[in-house]
């Protein structure tokens, strides 16, 4: 996928340059959707690290216990889930999200359809490389739903087209419902199997379970003086779990994007705002979470 980073490098460059929500909705809208994507990249490299953690974890029990080759040990320190495939399809999604929230805003601000039109093209190519993205991601770690994927992105896309002059913003967050709620639904969807279905806690399982053996292994060690036992007990005193925490923060966030889709539809403009800041909050939670302590 070396062909899609540039466009992701973008893509994280302009969620980086994030804007605090006004009172607008429609600036609040584009706040959002810029801090979700930062958001997700963050949850995604989460995920990422916890996987590492967790590998590195049962390669230095391993060693520790003096089990195996040292070639055995060399293949554990290598192993490693890549997660990036999945990362660039949520990314994907997200882009076609901030064009959304950009035609909303352009034609909040009377510009018509002239951003669009101008950038029409970032719509289009997202659409056009979802299927390569979604093809990469086969077989990941953490299941795609390949095909609500697919409709989104491109429903969405079409919503954007097909409204290119548009000036009527209720007309088109009308349209922009079915999609943005696929989208809702799908990290809904993700983030249940993340976080609900036992993945994530289970890396933060497994590197206790291999610190706590570490531990084991230098106590009955009989070759192991007070030295070595003092030193790998501070070594794990001084040890924190990488843990998969960011997730609720980003489905609160995509949640509450869809109802400040759903209030502009309704041609309600504050309770719109209200959301959209509240979409920014929960996406800020997320960027703003640290690895927790265990």
């Amino acid at each position: 996928m070396h062909h899609t980073l540039p466009a992701v490098a973008l893509l994280l460059a302009l969620a980086g340059c994030q804007t605090a929500p006004s009172a607008a909705p429609a600036q609040n809208f584009v706040a959002a959707a810029n801090a979700l994507t930062q958001a997700e990249s963050d949850y995604f490299d989460q995920i990422q690290a916890a996987s590492n953690a967790s590998h590195l974890a049962l390669a230095g029990t391993a060693y520790v216990a003096h089990v195996g080759s040292f070639d055995d040990i060399k293949t554990k320190l290598a192993a490693h889930d890549d997660f990036s495939h999945a990362k660039a399809v949520r990314l994907a999604v997200m882009t076609q999200l901030q064009n959304y929230a950009k035609e909303v805003d352009a034609i909040t601000a009377a510009a018509g359809g002239s951003w669009i039109a101008d950038d029409v093209k970032s719509v289009n190519n997202t659409t056009k490389n979802i299927p390569d993205l979604l093809e990469k991601a086969t077989g990941s770690k953490i299941p795609v739903n390949q095909g609500a994927v697919q409709t989104a992105v491109t429903d969405l896309g079409n919503v954007i087209v097909n409204n290119v002059t548009a000036t009527e913003l209720q007309g088109l967050a009308k349209n922009a419902h079915d999609p943005i709620a696929a989208i809702a639904n799908m990290i809904a969807q993700d983030n249940d199997y993340i976080e609900t279905q036992h993945f994530a806690s289970g890396l933060g399982k497994i590197q206790n379970d291999d610190m706590m053996a570490m531990l084991s292994n230098a106590y009955t060690d009989p070759n192991a003086g007070p030295a070595a036992r003092f030193s790998v007990f501070m070594t794990w005193q001084d040890w924190h779990p990488v843990l998969v925490t960011k997730g609720k923060d980003v489905a609160d966030a995509m949640t509450a994007l869809t109802n400040a889709n759903d209030a502009l539809a309704a041609g309600q403009t504050l309770s719109a705002a209200d959301f959209a800041k509240q979409a920014f909050e929960s996406a800020q939670g997320a960027t703003a979470t640290p690895t927790p302590a265990k």
